[in-house]
């Protein structure tokens, strides 16, 4: 009976070995890496910027009144396109002709006052070199016709005042482009500059043949930047298109745009704790569907390197602890795992980067990073 137990757990023994040399077997085989290799190649590599930003026109304006009165006429509609000196807006003018009426016949009246003034200063004058009037009497007649002389201009100051004030009753375009926006209505009440206030925006007025895309670009990629240099602009509204520009303006300082004041939130997306530099970029060759207000994609060229060793992006690794980067180059034994190699990168394009030192030319790199190969951020 003990000889018959003693086999039973003989087998059971022997069950289990085969067992565990079998799962440790599978195991094996399910960690089993097969690798992917890739040959380092010498091509031309471009390194790529692409921020967002947002179409504005380069010249744009909020039309105001100079003047003070009610809206008589408006003589445009929001989209319409204008030309230089097109009226845009009249004003009620009839307080102000009343009043350059009354004027101009004040300059008449006053013109007259002087003419008489002038005649008895010069009878006086001519008697006195006769010695038959006191200097008095002569120096008063002087200072008679003075005075009438200079209300005479004072009257003609005004008529000038009130008739530039007439012309300026009527609006006109100061230049040529497209009304992106119309708030003035008839018989609307409008405040002027001459009271000394800002006075309404009647209407926005933009030359929409001359756009730009204002941006911002983190401190890294700023660095290597210039005026003037060209860059590619795509639009997310209109996929199809494709424009060229150059760097018109770029930030002396972090969040500060073209105009001096702090950039807060905006098309580049740049705050005042953000290290992002606002750029304003020209399109000079513009699609005609594009619009104020679309978002632009802008491609800079930031780095070029011409036949340069590169390899694929999937074929590098990094240490986010040492900032260092690895390859996996195949080993000379057929079955052996990658070596870990470290390798200096250089200029990235879209699919390639550089590989400046620490890699031959005739070896090649694993697309797949080993297994047993652990890095700091790994958990």
């Amino acid at each position: 009976m003990k000889r018959l137990l003693w086999i039973v757990v003989a087998l059971g023994l022997l069950a289990g070995c085969i067992a565990w040399v079998l799962h440790a077997r599978s195991s094996a085989e399910a960690v089993k890496v097969v690798y992917t290799y890739a040959k380092p190649e010498r091509r031309d590599l471009r390194q790529t910027a692409v921020i967002n930003g947002t179409i504005t026109p380069v010249l744009s304006t909020e039309i105001r009144s100079e003047v003070s009165g009610r809206i008589a006429r408006v003589l445009v509609e929001a989209g319409a396109e204008v030309t230089l000196g097109q009226p845009l807006i009249e004003l009620d003018q009839s307080t102000l002709r009343v009043q350059l009426d009354d004027a101009r016949l004040g300059v008449a009246g006053a013109r007259l006052r002087t003419e008489r003034a002038e005649l008895e200063f010069n009878r006086l004058r001519s008697l006195a070199a006769k010695a038959l009037v006191t200097e008095k009497e002569r120096k008063e007649a002087e200072i008679a016709f003075r005075l009438a002389d200079n209300e005479t201009a004072s009257q003609e100051a005004r008529v000038r005042l009130l008739e530039n004030s007439l012309a300026k009753g009527v609006i006109t375009a100061p230049y040529s482009g497209r009304v992106l926006s119309l708030a003035a209505r008839p018989g609307m009440i409008v405040t002027g500059a001459d009271a000394g206030r800002e006075g309404n925006t009647l209407l926005e007025l933009a030359d929409l043949t001359r756009l730009r895309v204002e941006a911002a670009i983190n401190e890294i990629d700023v660095a290597v930047l210039t005026p003037d240099m060209s860059v590619e602009i795509t639009f997310e509204s209109v996929p199809e298109a494709k424009a060229a520009g150059r760097i018109t303006f770029i930030a002396p300082a972090a969040g500060k745009a073209a105009g001096g004041n702090s950039q807060v939130g905006g098309a580049g997306g740049s705050s005042g704790a953000s290290k992002d530099f606002p750029l304003q970029i020209a399109i000079e060759r513009s699609h005609p569907r594009v619009r104020p207000g679309m978002t632009a994609r802008v491609h800079i060229v930031t780095a070029t390197s011409i036949q340069t060793l590169s390899v694929p992006h999937t074929s590098v690794f990094n240490d986010q602890t040492s900032g260092d980067w690895f390859v996996f180059v195949r080993a000379a034994e057929a079955k052996a795992e990658p070596v870990k190699t470290k390798v200096e990168l250089g200029v990235r394009d879209d699919s390639h980067v550089e590989i400046k030192s620490g890699l031959a030319e005739t070896a090649e790199v694993s697309l797949q990073r080993p297994p047993g190969v652990k890095f700091s951020q790994d958990k």
